[in-house]
């Protein structure tokens, strides 16, 4: 017993190890082509600016991390916070950044208007299509800004938070199926279970019946001699 379970801790260890440097890889690509990495569809995003400062419940200061969830676009609707892709200048050089902003308006053709929450802020030029969309905000991390802003001074860490947040998500999502599956086991011996007593209680319903059959028969018997 011991041997299978120290078997099954390697193979999920070595899986674990396997997946985490795939998602390193995976997410070093998302990263250089601004792209959200998503992992059992959710993903994150540190806000590097002053855009979404406001009043709202889910406004977003500089440092706050994003949990985004990979709705789909026609989900999307006004008062919705998503992160999209975006071309602007950067020292006069064209540049596709990601930017997390609130959606204004959906306009007739189905794109969406958005702005930051920042009273300062204007709508933003170009409208969000579903090919510059990358996904919703559902909620947001706001105590962890010094560990933020280390990783905003040193962005090789970004890869190291993001393959650690991760391969967590990989850990919640294993620990799930074991308990689905435990579960689904459990509930197969209980319906055995319930069916073997059934079946013992129809063999003594069917023993008991015999039984006055019987008496009756031997009652009969006695009373014709």
């Amino acid at each position: 017993m011991k041997k299978v379970i120290s078997g099954i801790i390697i193979s999920l260890t070595m899986l674990i190890f396997g997946l985490a440097i795939s998602i390193m890889f995976l997410g070093a690509s998302a990263y250089k082509n601004n792209t959200l990495f998503y992992i059992f569809n959710y993903s994150f995003s540190i806000v590097p600016t002053e855009s979404m400062i406001g009043d709202a419940p889910d406004s977003l200061d500089p440092g706050d991390v994003a949990i985004i969830e990979n709705v789909p676009f026609e989900d999307i609707k006004v008062g919705d916070v998503i992160v999209f892709q975006d071309r602007v200048s950067i020292n006069n050089v064209p540049t596709n950044i990601l930017i997390i902003h609130r959606v204004i308006e959906i306009q007739s053709d189905g794109s969406l208007r958005t702005k930051g929450d920042n009273p300062l802020n204007t709508p933003d030029p170009h409208p969000v299509t579903a090919d510059s969309y990358q996904g919703k905000m559902i909620s947001k991390v706001t105590t962890l800004k010094p560990v933020v802003n280390l990783m905003i001074n040193d962005k090789s860490l970004i890869f190291l938070a993001l393959t650690a947040v991760l391969v967590i998500l990989l850990i919640l999502e294993l620990a799930h199926m074991y308990r689905n599956i435990s579960d689904h086991k459990k509930e197969q011996m209980k319906q055995a279970h319930e069916q073997e007593l059934e079946s013992l209680k129809q063999i003594e319903h069917e023993k008991i019946y015999q039984e006055i059959l019987n008496e009756e028969k031997e009652k009969n018997e006695s009373q014709n001699k």
